[in-house]
């Protein structure tokens, strides 16, 4: 079973309010697998009941036995018999991604131009995207630029205090849907920092100087390839646009 053309054709039947978990889950399906209900509700917005009823809707008993179906389905897709040809279609996709890239035609001046100004830069990643931050704050590290990563922090409501009104804040998100990195980052926005964002998402829930929306793996249909293959990609044409921008011999 087609998880996906399940919940596709589901959608007239769904509510305003389990549409947001049907849309969610087709744009970034590994949610599912990452996420307990508890913490998925939270992340996109909806209450716990409203993915009991999503699941069930779809013909399920409830989120567990969905999540299941979902990791099934992509287990499924991986054609164990044929490990060459699985890595070739990996490696076609990576290739598709890096197209996609090209295409977006990423200007990375301004915020180069910023990394150099500011005195204060704090990189924000949560979960899976902090190793993501980890390498740029160690790329600009190279370059005697000092950034501070923001990850380990108790969520709250209010996070304005961890940040500057003068502060660079560099915030990477693969779906714009993790509680504790739109805490974080509507924290900054609240401070007035300068806020710049690298997303896989069309959209994000909070304010930025500038978006950097990437390519999503999702788009190929293949589970299996990583968005922050090109948030690390990403780290490394930016650096080279600081080295650029940044006066002769200053390095």
């Amino acid at each position: 079973m087609d998880i996906f053309l399940l919940i596709k054709s589901a959608l007239p039947q769904l509510t305003r309010q389990e549409k947001i978990v049907a849309d969610s889950l087709l744009e970034f399906p590994e949610l599912v697998v990452e996420k307990n209900i508890t913490s998925l509700a939270q992340s996109i917005g909806v209450s716990r009941n409203t993915v009991t009823r999503f699941c069930k809707t779809l013909g399920f008993q409830g989120y567990t036995e969905f999540k299941y179906a979902v990791n099934a389905y992509f287990a499924q897709k991986i054609d164990r018999n044929s490990n060459n040809s699985s890595i070739n279609l990996m490696i076609e996709s990576y290739k598709q991604m890096l197209d996609q890239l090209i295409a977006t035609n990423l200007n990375l001046k301004k915020l180069a131009e910023q990394i150099l100004q500011s005195v204060s830069i704090k990189i924000v990643a949560t979960g899976k995207s902090s190793p993501c931050a980890d390498q740029l704050k160690y790329n600009l590290q190279t370059l005697n630029i000092y950034s501070e990563v923001v990850e380990k922090i108790y969520y709250s409501d209010d996070l304005s205090y961890v940040f500057q009104p003068r502060d660079l804040v560099i915030i990477y998100t693969v779906s714009g849907k993790s509680a504790l990195t739109n805490s974080i980052a509507g924290g900054a926005v609240k401070s007035k920092a300068n806020v710049f964002a690298v997303t896989a998402a069309k959209s994000l829930p909070f304010a930025t100087t500038e978006t950097y929306i990437l390519p999503n793996a999702r788009d190929l249909n293949k589970y299996s390839i990583s968005n922050h293959l090109l948030f690390y990609l990403f780290n490394d044409l930016l650096t080279n646009e600081v080295v650029k921008y940044s006066k002769p011999n200053k390095y």
